[in-house]
């Protein structure tokens, strides 16, 4: 949690105004189709900065993609859900 509030607190405004902009304004769905490798795709459902919505549409178009659902955390699936978030990885490293 303290790495979460560092992150935050060393961000520079300018690139987090930037980032929002981006996540609001950007769309490269487009280019997902050109993803050639296989994909993992971690995202939580819960997660109130970028919708689940987001994640179905990458795993829409990126062919060789797993999409990996977490149920029970925020945007932070790595500090929440540890444990299933690195067995998830390493599966899909070694698959």
């Amino acid at each position: 949690m303290d790495w979460f509030h560092a992150l935050g607190m060393e961000a520079s405004s300018y690139g987090t105004i930037r980032s929002a902009i981006a996540l609001r304004d950007e769309d490269l769905r487009g280019d997902l189709s050109s993803i050639q490798v296989p994909t993992a795709i971690l995202h939580v459902k819960k997660d109130e900065i970028c919708p689940f919505e987001f994640a179905e549409q990458m795993h829409k178009g990126i062919a060789s993609s797993q999409l990996i659902a977490f149920e029970e955390s925020g945007h932070g699936a790595f500090y929440d859900e540890l444990e299933k978030f690195n067995s998830e990885r390493i599966r899909f490293i070694q698959s």
